[in-house]
């Protein structure tokens, strides 16, 4: 290429080839990684911070107000979990990542937001737990969606020797809004002013998220391409293009690759090609590890978490504080630490490790849980949980192609939620009739199947994707 800004959009009416054929796809891939780059993805988990941050809002309000209410026990908390971590969700991620894969990234990430804003502001009004479970339940759709959509369109926008560091360094931010947010609100106005620790969610997710979805980022080039909206995929590469080489210093761009790309051009959301052949055999093991650990290390210990440190004598504060500190600190530094292995490990192993060190720290707090110790040992593993919860969303969202990659991820991450349905319920039951031994079978479920095994499925069966060409995991 040329030394100018204008080269690429010249070479690309000159030089490319048929339409369809991965011009776009091979473009991105070939540029030098920058600021442009990093911001894109950084914005893409702002709306998963953000969003998350109301993901079990009930988990921190029931044991310090609606339990010392009696406004409802705890069989009726552990369905209020199950819908808004399992069906809710559920349902978001399968219809809104549909909606990505057929009107867009951007789209999905707006509807989103939307979505939770205007629809879990009522929870904050009543104790009725008929109206808390509808309007957790819809609102849940928003958390739904953006978990089918942000990790997809972070990755298509990323070169492949460049995806492990990029998408893990920037999921250390969307740690960090995660922990602040969900957890210093809750610190300030748990228990005396919880309406207004809810409300929060849904006036920041209007006023930050909504402008940036209209206004600071483009949508996904590689998905302009595969369904044939080649002038605006032009566009938005080609002012990429444009800022990666003024931000590089490079008198031009490497040459793209167009050999190696192959986008299919699609109309229409192809969901039977995730249920047959290759794509049908990852969805079975996707389902698989995310139901189980679902079901175990994020809901089934994340919805009994508050009553864990509650029972164990800590103040909300404290509580809180625990969270607080593990989430970003703990969530942070696992991340930081990937991003910095980049594509050094492969995937698949890096779940597998995860899983392994985060129920080793659950072990040794059954044991030792004084507020010192539990401040470590859920840090420690909390923060793999983390790594363990980014690394799949990565996985899961490069083992589809281009045209069904969002609704890949949100039938398998949303599906997925079946595990949030009943893993609460289960591990609510196991919480209650062993808590006199310490709550050793709830310990046990998160642990085993819900830690060990879904990583074993992962690290045995799935597939590699170290340094791999996008569309080259996903063919």
């Amino acid at each position: 290429m040329g030394t100018s800004t204008t080269t690429g959009r010249k070479m690309t009416a000159d030089a490319l080839p048929t339409r369809g054929a991965g011009r776009i796809a091979a473009r991105i891939d070939r540029l030098p990684l920058t600021w442009a780059q990093w911001r894109l993805a950084l914005i893409s988990q702002v709306f998963w911070g953000v969003i998350i941050a109301a993901d079990g809002i009930p988990a921190k309000v029931y044991p310090f107000v609606w339990m010392p209410r009696h406004a409802f026990g705890m069989a009726a908390f552990s369905v209020l979990l199950a819908i808004q971590f399992g069906v809710g969700i559920l349902v978001g991620e399968y219809l809104i990542g549909m909606v990505a894969d057929r009107w867009g990234r951007r789209t999905a990430l707006l509807l989103s937001t939307l979505v939770i804003a205007l629809l879990m502001w009522p929870t904050a009004l009543t104790d009725d737990i008929g109206l808390l479970m509808l309007f957790f339940g819809l609102s849940a759709l928003g958390l739904g969606g953006v978990l089918s959509t942000n990790v997809v369109y972070m990755g298509e926008i990323i070169p492949p020797r460049e995806r492990g560091r990029v998408m893990l360094g920037s999921q250390v931010l969307a740690i960090a809004v995660f922990g602040v947010l969900s957890n210093v609100p809750a610190i300030l106005w748990i228990p005396g002013d919880y309406q207004a620790f809810i409300a929060f969610y849904c006036i920041v997710s209007l006023v930050v998220l909504v402008p940036l979805a209209l206004w600071a980022m483009p949508e996904s080039p590689r998905w302009l391409e595969a369904h044939g909206r080649h002038e605006e995929a032009e566009r938005v590469t080609a002012q990429l293009e444009a800022e990666c080489l003024r931000r590089s210093g490079l008198a031009s761009l490497p040459e793209p690759d167009y050999e190696k790309y192959a986008v299919a051009v699609q109309t229409h959301v192809p969901v039977r090609e995730l249920l047959r052949g290759k794509y049908g055999r990852r969805t079975l093991i996707l389902l698989a590890a995310w139901i189980l650990g679902y079901s175990g290390m994020i809901y089934g210990f994340g919805g009994y978490e508050a009553l864990l440190f509650k029972g164990y004598g800590f103040s909300s504060a404290e509580t809180f504080g625990i969270i607080l500190v593990s989430s970003t600190f703990g969530g942070g530094i696992g991340l930081a630490i990937c991003a910095l292995l980049g594509e050094a490990v492969e995937r698949r192993v890096m779940i597998l490790i995860a899983a392994l060190f985060a129920s080793a720290m659950l072990v040794v707090l059954y044991f030792v849980h004084s507020l010192p110790a539990t401040y470590i040992l859920v840090t420690l593993s909390w923060g793999s949980t983390m790594v363990w919860l980014f690394s799949m969303y990565n996985y899961t969202a490069a083992s589809y192609p281009t045209r069904l990659r969002a609704t890949g991820t949100g039938l398998t991450d949303g599906v997925g939620h079946l595990g949030a349905v009943f893993g609460p319920i289960v591990a609510g039951w196991l919480f209650t009739i062993t808590a006199v031994f310490g709550h050793v079978g709830w310990f046990v479920y998160v642990i085993i199947p819900g830690a060990l095994i879904p990583a074993i499925l992962i690290a045995w069966l799935g597939i590699n994707q170290r340094r791999a060409v996008l569309e080259h995991i996903s063919a």
